[in-house]
């Protein structure tokens, strides 16, 4: 099986659904912050911003987009991973034991340790792949039934203090001059652009393109 081919099938279908999916609520949220139909403000002397819901609406909805795509993308490396381990069992007989207990990121990169892969070498950002996880983790699993935002969770946040799937300007609120994070206090936004989620998807491209040629080369040496 040609396992880079059918997992950049997979994700060149995340980038497809992101983009369109996001289309709708793009547009929504442009129309009613330019004034143009169907969101014409009305007269009005209260001071209130007009079409307030349906704004919060489409940017709830735009979140949930990027959640969606999110665990697409998580799921489509976790699969690439799990297929990886089996044909070294099936083809070279060596088995390997995939505890989940610290994560399944965690449990492939200590198989890649066990192989003495040069993981230093790998052009993917590990950080950001092990961060994929960590947020579809939280996207899936909310905490709660008041809000729909999503929070980085404090263990999240120890790890990384300025997670990668999160907005500069909170990043920047939550830390001192001094470069001391305040995320403790003021807790960072789960925020999944387009930018940051196709830059996702290139990082879990580049780790397993890079997986799949060091299987070759080990083969074929």
């Amino acid at each position: 099986m040609d396992l880079e081919y059918f997992l950049n099938s997979r994700t060149k279908f995340v980038r497809y659904f992101y983009e369109n999916s996001a289309l709708k609520f793009d547009e929504i949220i442009y129309a009613i912050e330019k004034g143009e139909e169907p969101f014409i403000p009305p007269y009005s002397e209260d001071g209130e911003p007009p079409f307030m819901e349906e704004w919060m609406d489409a940017k709830a909805g735009l979140e949930a987009v990027g959640h969606a795509s999110l665990s697409m993308l998580a799921s489509s490396l976790h699969l690439f991973l799990k297929e990886w381990v089996v044909r070294l069992d099936k083809s070279h007989g060596m088995t390997f034991d995939v505890s989940f207990k610290k994560g399944w990121f965690n449990a492939y990169r200590k198989i890649f340790l066990e192989l003495e892969l040069e993981i230093d070498e790998c052009p993917a950002n590990l950080e950001v792949i092990e961060q994929i996880s960590l947020a579809r983790n939280r996207a899936q699993h909310p905490e709660e039934l008041t809000n729909l935002s999503i929070h980085h969770s404090e263990n999240e946040l120890k790890k990384y203090p300025q997670p990668f799937f999160a907005q500069q300007s909170e990043i920047d609120r939550a830390t001192t001059e001094e470069g001391e994070s305040l995320s403790w206090w003021l807790p960072l936004s789960l925020s999944i652009t387009k930018e940051k989620m196709f830059e996702a998807i290139t990082e879990v491209e580049a780790l397993c393109s890079w997986l799949d040629a060091e299987y070759w080369k080990a083969r074929n040496a």
